[in-house]
């Protein structure tokens, strides 16, 4: 099922790709900055979970990025 606008994939030196693969790498980078911006602020020290929380961080960034800049 293709919808008008939708890429089913794309394609970068003859590999394809799922676009949805874009949209969690952008998330990824983008939660590893809040990360790092969070740990400037002396903010992680409220957070129990680190790396829980980074997987959580991760998984907004990413519906957050496939929402707004990727059609997915």
């Amino acid at each position: 099922m293709n919808f008008s606008g939708v890429p089913m994939e794309i394609s970068i030196g003859g590999i394809y790709f799922p676009p949805i693969m874009f949209a969690i790498l952008l998330g990824v980078v983008l939660a590893g900055l809040l990360a790092k911006v969070l740990n400037r602020l002396n903010l992680t020290r409220f957070i129990w979970h680190p790396p829980l929380f980074f997987v959580a961080l991760s998984v907004i960034c990413t519906w957050l990025v496939d929402l707004f800049i990727l059609p997915v």
